[in-house]
């Protein structure tokens, strides 16, 4: 199945997460981008998680403002979302 951008820009954003776990520092980032295979398996299921969070919302009670909304515009809405929480 494609990635669009705002899939694969999420789940970055929860692979960033996985990569450095909160307590954490350079030397769990480091360690995490010497293991390829860690890298792979972290993205996929970043990207899992991020189309299981979107079909969450999609499936939310009403009203629903994403209840007809793709994978797409769901992701870059909580993009948009932690961006404004990061920048008060």
């Amino acid at each position: 199945m494609k990635i669009g951008p705002n899939i694969k820009k999420l789940a970055i954003q929860k692979m960033s997460r996985e990569a450095i776990p909160k307590g954490g520092g350079i030397i769990d980032g480091i360690n995490f981008l010497k293991n390829p295979k860690k890298m792979a398996k972290t993205f996929k299921e970043s990207v899992y998680w991020a189309r299981a969070t979107c079909l969450a919302l999609r499936q939310a009670g009403e009203p629903n403002p994403f209840k007809n909304a793709d994978d797409e515009i769901i992701a870059g809405e909580i993009l948009r979302r932690l961006k404004k929480d990061e920048n008060p």
